[in-house]
């Protein structure tokens, strides 16, 4: 049996490795900041930084992502499980 130290260890290292494979950076924050929510605002955004040739042409644009507050399982978009 996987332990849950044994699982988040293994979530961890492929989350890191599928950072790493962009050169992503995974980022938590606070969106409205001074309200009374208590961190119930907070947001994930990955940014994946652009590409460029030796002479300066890009080959990938700086990427931004709004992961939101959530994450829902695969194939919604309600948040409510299958």
């Amino acid at each position: 049996m996987e332990t849950k130290e044994d699982v988040e260890q293994a979530f961890r290292e492929e989350l890191q490795a599928l950072l790493d494979r962009y050169g992503a950076e995974l980022e938590a924050s606070d969106h409205w900041q001074g309200y009374a929510e208590c961190g119930a605002d907070v947001r994930m955004t990955v940014f994946i930084p652009g590409i460029w040739d030796e002479n300066g042409n890009p080959s990938r644009e700086n990427t931004e992502i709004d992961l939101g507050s959530t994450i829902f399982p695969r194939g919604s978009c309600t948040g409510k499980s299958p």
